[in-house]
Order: structure tokens, then sequence, then C-alpha cells
């Protein structure tokens, strides 16, 4: 007496197959409301590193731009890069925000922006960012998220801008 081998027939691989793209096709919309409120939590977690790392600026006199460099300019934002990744060890991807970097992913090259968080340009006088509380040390550049631009305060609230 031998034993038949116990294999699936074409009818119930299609049947499972078309269960799974059933419960993908109901999952997928609730990911795409996911995606955004993961990129903000992103954005804002970016936003309280860069303060916690410039809190060490914040007593010693915050980081002066050169003179010669425009405020906003590529030049300023590549100066903000290149003085954080030496004095701090911060990658360029802490000042990106996901949500800016998708919306700009069809631009071209010189229209993106290079750094997605201005940083407040206080003057030199050690604590003078610490003076003020309610001064944000730095502001997203757009309102990405759709609650205003994201900024963090001095003691690492992150919020948005008010309107």
């Amino acid at each position: 007496m031998q034993r038949a081998a116990r294999a699936f027939t074409l009818l119930e691989m299609l049947a499972g197959v078309s269960i799974v793209l059933i419960l993908v096709a109901m999952i997928y919309p609730a990911l795409e409301k996911i995606t955004p409120k993961a990129e903000m939590v992103v954005c804002m977690n970016n936003l309280r590193n860069l303060r916690a790392a410039f809190s060490a600026y914040a007593s010693d006199g915050w980081p002066q731009i050169p003179k010669g460099i425009a405020l906003g300019s590529n030049e300023e934002q590549r100066w903000w890069i290149e003085q954080t990744k030496k004095d701090l060890g911060l990658s360029e991807k802490a000042w990106r925000c996901p949500t800016i970097a998708r919306l700009f992913k069809s631009s071209s090259e010189a229209d993106r922006p290079i750094i997605h968080y201005l940083p407040t340009p206080f003057s030199a006088q050690p604590n003078k960012a610490n003076k003020n509380p309610q001064m944000p040390w730095f502001i997203e550049i757009g309102n990405a998220h759709g609650s205003g631009n994201l900024l963090v305060r001095q003691n690492g609230t992150v919020e948005p801008a008010p309107q």
C-alpha cells in the first residue's frame, strides 16, 4: 500500500493567493495614513536631536556664520552641515525631514533645499540661546505636516509654529 504525496492543488493555491491579495488591499489605505505620521515623528526627533547637540553651543556661544555667506543661501546651509559634522558629529540626515525630502523629490537638484531646519541666528554671546526659553532654536522650512512649521524650543519641546 503506497501513500500518495500530499500537495496543494492549483485551486487551493489560487484561493490562498487571492486571500492574501484581499488582505493587502485592505491594509494599503491604512499604510498611506500611517506614513505621514511616521515621517512627522522622525522630523520631530531630528529637531530634538539638533537641540540636544546644540545645547553645547548654547553655553559657549552660538556658532556664527562667516562674513560673506548670505542667510538662507545654499552656501549657508552647507556651512551648517560641515560645521556640525566637524564639531558635533551630526550627519546630513539629522538636518533632513523625510516629508520635505519626499515633497521635493521630483524637483531639480538646484531647487531642493539642503537642510530642512533653519537655526535661529543668535549672537555669539555665551548663554544667549538660553536667555529666552520661548525663542525657537530651529524651525522647519515649510508646513510639511499640515499643522504649521515645526519648531523646537530651548527645553526640547517640539510644536507647530503659532499661526
